[in-house]
C-alpha cells in the first residue's frame, strides 16, 4: 500500500510559524434507587442544564454568556423561534469540548485499540459538583474498550479533529463530519507526486448523533449531502440548529493543491422535523474571503481580510509575499441580518502592526496599535475606548466582565481589563509544572474551568510529552487574583 505524508496548511499558520465516584449527568441523585452503579438514569435524559461550548482566542469566537457559548448555562428559554436571545454559538472548531452548569464533556484526541480490534476515541465527563472526571458510560464493570460501550466513539464514525459537540435542549448533540479544509493548501510526499485533486474534498457525509446527557441512547438524528463540506461553526436558536455548508473545489500546482469553496450557505435544521431549509447564501460579490465568527440575535458576524485585490493561492503560502501581502491588507468586520441578507461593514483595521479582536457577540473588543483597546457595538457601529496600555494586546476572550489579554511580563501570565471601567489586574497564574499559560475550558457563571497542572516527561530541548493534564475549577474572583485556589477535578483520563 502507498504511504503518503500529507501537510495541511493555512495562510494564518504559515504567517504565524515564521470509573469513578463521579455523578454520570442525566442520572438521579445519590440514595435513589435504579442503574449500575447505583446510578439510576432519567428516562428524559435530562438536568435541565443549558448549552455551553467553550473556546475562542484573539480574533476569533468569543465566549460570552449572552451567546450561550462558555458562558452561564442558565440561558434563553428554548421556545421561540430566534427569540430568547436569539442565535447563540453552540459549537465551534475553535473550541474543546462542551459544557452545561454542571459538568464538562470532551472527546479523547488519542484513539485506542478495541476488544474487536477496531479502534475508537472515548467521550469523557468531569462532574463539577464531586469533582470526579468518568467515562461517559452508567454500566457497572464496563473496561470502555468495546464498540456497545456508550463511552466510545468508533473512529470510523467519529474523527477525532473535526467532531463538534454540544448541548441543546438537554440532549448531547454530536456532530461527525470531515475537517474543512476551505481555504488551506495540501502537500502530499508520496515519492511520485503531490496529492489528487480530489484529495480533501471527497469525503463521507456529514451525520448529527443525538444522545441523553448520560451518553446513553445515542441515535443518527440526521445525515447531510455528502458532497457538501460542513464549516466548524454550529449555532443554535429556540428550535433547532444553523450551519455553513459547502462544496470544495481544488487547484493543483507544482507546489500542492489549494482548496477553496463554492456554493456556500447557511441552512437551517429542524431537528423535530429531520428538515434542512436554506437560509441565505454565503457567497458575497468582491474579493474579500469572508469567514463565520460569531451570532447575535438573527444577525451573524463575519471576518474577512481585504487585501485591495484578488490574490493567488500561490501568494498566500508564499512566506515573504504573505507577509508583505498581509501586512498592507485590512481587516474587516461585517454582520448579515439572516431575514435580510446583506453585508453591512462595521469595523475596518489595518493589518500592519497585527492588532487583534474578540468577537462577543454583538460585541467587537479591538486592541489597536497606539496602545488603546476598544469596543465596538456591531448592531450600530458605535465605538468607546475601555483603556490604554503600552502596545497591542492579545484579546483571547471575556471571563465576566474582564477580557483576558496577554501580559507586559511575557511569561505566560494574563492580564484582566475591565470592560466597564477599564481597569487592568495581572494575574501571575501559570501551570504549576511547565509555567505555561493557564488553558480555560468552561466559564460558569462565577467559576472557570482551567488546565492549572500536569503530568510531564522532558523529551529534551524544551519539548514534554504530556502524560496528563489537571483540571480544576477557580472562582472567577481568585483566577483575576491571582489566587491558586483551585478545586481539583480527580482525573481518570488523560485530559484531552
Amino acid at each position: 500500500m502507498k504511504k503518503a505524508i500529507t501537510f495541511v496548511l493555512s495562510a494564518g499558520i504559515l504567517l504565524c510559524l515564521t470509573a469513578c465516584a463521579g455523578k454520570i449527568p442525566g442520572t438521579a441523585s445519590a440514595g435513589q434507587e435504579g442503574g449500575a452503579n447505583g446510578i439510576p438514569i432519567q428516562e428524559d435524559g435530562g438536568t435541565g442544564a443549558g448549552t455551553g461550548a467553550e473556546g475562542g482566542n484573539g480574533s476569533a469566537v468569543g465566549i460570552g454568556a449572552e451567546q450561550g457559548a462558555g458562558g452561564s448555562s442558565d440561558m434563553a428559554s428554548d421556545s421561540q423561534p430566534g427569540g430568547n436571545g436569539g442565535l447563540r454559538i453552540l459549537a465551534s472548531g475553535d473550541v474543546e469540548g462542551c459544557h452545561t452548569k454542571d459538568g464538562y464533556y470532551y472527546q479523547t484526541f488519542e484513539t485506542e485499540e478495541l476488544s474487536d480490534g477496531s479502534y475508537g476515541s472515548h467521550l469523557m465527563y468531569m462532574d463539577f459538583a464531586a469533582g470526579q472526571e468518568v467515562y461517559l458510560c452508567s454500566n457497572a464493570g464496563c473496561s470502555h474498550n468495546s464498540p456497545d460501550c456508550t463511552s466510545v466513539l468508533p473512529y470510523d464514525d467519529f474523527q477525532t479533529a473535526s467532531t463538534l459537540l454540544f448541548v441543546w435542549q438537554d440532549s448531547l448533540y454530536l456532530l461527525s463530519k470531515m475537517s474543512d479544509n476551505d481555504g488551506s493548501m495540501q502537500m502530499t510526499m508520496d515519492g511520485e507526486g503531490y496529492a489528487s485533486q480530489s484529495d480533501g474534498i471527497e469525503g463521507s457525509e456529514a451525520v448529527l448523533y443525538r444522545a441523553k446527557l448520560d451518553g446513553t441512547g445515542r441515535e443518527k438524528v440526521y445525515s447531510f449531502d455528502p458532497s457538501l463540506v460542513l464549516e466548524d461553526l454550529v449555532m443554535g436558536d429556540g428550535n433547532g440548529i444553523y450551519v455553513a455548508v459547502k462544496k470544495m473545489t481544488a487547484q493543483q500546482s507544482d507546489e500542492g493543491t489549494y482548496f477553496n469553496s463554492t456554493e456556500r450557505k447557511l441552512v437551517y435544521l429542524d431537528l423535530a422535523a429531520a428538515k434542512e431549509q436554506e437560509i441565505c447564501s454565503l457567497d458575497f460579490e468582491g474579493y474579500i474571503s469572508w469567514r463565520l465568527k460569531g451570532c447575535y440575535g438573527r444577525t451573524l458576524v463575519l471576518e474577512g481580510t481585504d487585501y485591495g485585490r484578488e490574490v493567488s493561492g500561490a501568494e498566500l503560502f508564499e512566506d515573504d509575499a504573505y507577509r508583505e501581502l498581509y501586512e498592507n491588507s485590512q481587516e474587516v468586520y461585517a454582520t448579515l441580518s439572516i431575514d435580510h441578507p446583506e453585508l453591512e461593514i462595521r469595523y475596518r483595521r489595518s493589518n500592519q502592526y497585527g492588532n487583534f479582536e474578540l468577537v462577543d457577540g454583538n460585541m467587537l473588543y479591538a486592541s489597536c496599535d497606539d496602545g488603546s483597546v476598544k469596543a465596538i457595538d456591531l448592531s450600530t457601529g458605535a465605538e468607546r475606548e475601555i483603556c490604554r496600555r503600552s502596545g497591542g494586546s492579545y484579546l483571547y476572550r471575556r471571563i465576566g466582565n474582564k477580557l483576558c489579554c496577554d501580559s507586559s511580563f511575557e511569561d505566560g501570565t494574563f492580564d484582566y481589563i475591565d470592560i466597564d471601567t477599564g481597569e487592568v489586574s495581572h494575574s501571575s497564574l501559570v501551570n504549576k509544572s511547565l509555567g505555561w499559560s493557564l488553558e480555560f475550558r468552561a466559564v460558569l457563571d462565577s467559576d472557570v474551568l482551567v488546565i492549572y497542572d500536569c503530568d510531564a516527561t522532558s523529551s529534551g530541548g524544551g519539548s514534554y510529552e504530556i502524560n496528563r493534564w489537571q483540571y480544576g475549577l477557580i472562582s472567577q474572583e481568585d483566577l483575576f487574583a491571582g489566587n491558586d485556589n483551585y478545586r481539583k477535578i480527580n482525573m481518570v483520563g488523560k485530559g484531552e
